[in-house]
């Protein structure tokens, strides 16, 4: 998932978070209820793995960004509006603009759980 510490990467997800519609999404938490309700397993531990996808800012922000599937769905005039906020974001943000290269950083999160 993208680590939304970090400023840019959390203006990023407020771009893409109108577009989500009832796709299921991991950050909703949804997946959790079966393991807090049934009684069958102790509540998951979590791992944090962090990583980042480095290049430049057109390959890691835009054209990924333009990847998730609800984005690449849209009407093109659409992601083209799209792909012009990443862009202004990345114009206009200190730590973006004018790099010629970022890391984006993700962390995956890994959990076990342990059946009673």
């Amino acid at each position: 998932m993208r680590d939304e510490s970090c400023g840019w990467v959390a203006r990023i997800s407020e771009l893409l978070t109108p577009y989500e519609g009832d796709t299921p999404r991991f950050h909703s938490g949804a997946w959790r209820k079966p393991f807090e309700t049934t009684g069958y397993f102790a509540a998951p531990a979590l791992t944090m793995l962090p990583h980042s996808h480095v290049g430049s800012p057109e390959r890691v922000i835009v054209d990924r960004s333009l990847s998730v599937s609800f984005i690449a769905a849209l009407p093109d005039d659409e992601k083209r509006r799209f792909a012009e906020a990443l862009r202004r974001l990345i114009a206009s943000d200190p730590d973006l603009s004018g790099r010629e290269e970022v890391a984006f950083p993700y962390r995956t999160e890994a959990y076990r759980c342990v059946r009673l």
